[in-house]
């Protein structure tokens, strides 16, 4: 890494720090339009799995890592698809979901990171 890129690292994690210990909420900026505006430090994986899906445009088909729930169901992350079955595991907890009818079911996140293995 070189010495500039550290320095700005360094100041972001300061930043990141005095934020994170003045502000519950996170720091609210007035911007000159009169608009405010709320700065919050979000870890690599909430980013990912909670705030990006929130601001980017679903699409309306349900693909693989999308969080789908339907009306018996509780909250499913979609691991494999085939023909109009859906297979995958209930977010709370991990438990497997096989042959799942993808009909019945909504999309309520656009992608999350899939859990491989057991």
């Amino acid at each position: 890494m070189k010495i500039k890129d550290r320095i700005i690292n360094a100041i972001g994690c300061i930043v990141c720090r005095w934020i994170l210990s003045c502000y519950d909420d996170g720091l609210v900026v007035q911007r000159k339009g009169g608009a405010k505006q709320r700065i919050k430090v979000f870890s690599d994986q909430a980013y990912k799995n909670i705030i990006k899906p929130s601001y980017t445009r679903t699409k309306d088909t349900i693909q693989v890592g999308d969080v789908i729930k339907g009306p018996y169901h509780g909250e499913v992350v979609v691991t494999y698809i085939h023909d109009n079955l859906i297979d995958g595991y209930y977010r709370a907890d991990g438990i497997p979901a096989r042959n799942l009818e993808a009909e019945i079911f909504k999309k309520l996140v656009g992608h999350v990171d899939v859990k491989v293995g057991d």
